[in-house]
């Protein structure tokens, strides 16, 4: 489907409403850009399966982050993702250039001025995901739908997932419910460990965190006790953090005052 419209309240997407094909898409991949540059982000997708489609591609880029932003409202903006899911019910992806930000929306943001790298970024992912996600067998879309929605082609069961990729080179997908196990087990696990830790450390008297001095070297009664400096540097990282937060807030909120529209023309200055 190729459609505008899209800055006029999304009626281009709102417009395929009424194709004949509508009834026939089980799953979508939706191009967008919101720069004129940089590499081409995964910043949404409905679920694990179509990420999965997505994974496999050899430049992946992108973070589950960016899906929870919109879920949230942190985002305000929409694409035609957003018709074609939350109206629609379909299944997809949203893939979009992000970078140089500044030019969005300006007489820079097209295609004379996007380098032919990020083209060939969003070209190449854009032809593995819609490769996967035609050619798929078997009854990852093909099952009942997940909203129950009756005239329209069955698209499967969705699923919550956890996804980011590993310097742009490999790409990490899980399940909501294993990343959720994982998590119970590293905070489960984490704790126990320490705990034995220190048990070992207090029977072999190695237990030396918050312990200022010990005993005379060799076990001799009249040497001095040993200083340990067990609790040297405890409040050094809270009061570093402290001021590490205090100065980067200050400083973001003197610039915001100063030039709001600094954000436009560098995101990394805020």
């Amino acid at each position: 489907m190729m459609n505008n419209g899209e800055e006029d309240y999304l009626y281009g997407a709102r417009a395929f409403g009424q194709s004949p094909l509508l009834p026939f898409v089980h799953t979508f991949l939706n191009l967008e850009g919101a720069g004129a540059g940089g590499r081409a982000l995964l910043f949404r997708s409905t679920d694990k399966e179509v990420t999965a489609a997505y994974a496999k591609t050899s430049n992946p880029f992108g973070t589950v982050v960016g899906s929870d932003a919109f879920g949230l409202g942190f985002i305000k903006s929409g694409t035609d993702y957003s018709v074609l899911y939350d109206i629609y019910g379909q299944r997809g992806l949203d893939l979009a250039f992000f970078r140089p930000r500044a030019r969005y929306h300006t007489s820079q943001d097209d295609a004379k001025h996007s380098s032919k790298n990020s083209l060939w970024h969003m070209l190449s992912a854009a032809i593995h995901t819609a490769t996967a996600l035609s050619s798929d067998t078997g009854n990852t879309f093909t099952g009942p739908r997940g909203d129950d929605a009756r005239g329209k082609v069955a698209n499967g069961t969705p699923s919550d997932g956890v996804w980011f990729d590993l310097f742009g080179k490999g790409f990490v997908l899980l399940g909501l419910r294993s990343m959720f196990a994982w998590s119970l087990t590293v905070l489960i696990a984490t704790p126990l460990i320490l705990i034995l830790v220190t048990y070992i450390a207090q029977k072999l008297d190695k237990y030396y965190l918050f312990t200022s001095t010990v005993g005379g070297a060799y076990d001799e009664p009249d040497a001095e006790p040993v200083l340990v400096g067990g609790w040297r540097g405890f409040i050094r990282f809270p009061f570093a953090l402290t001021v590490a937060v205090a100065l980067t807030l200050g400083a973001a909120f003197l610039l915001k005052k100063v030039n709001p529209f600094i954000i436009y023309g560098s995101q990394y200055s805020v």
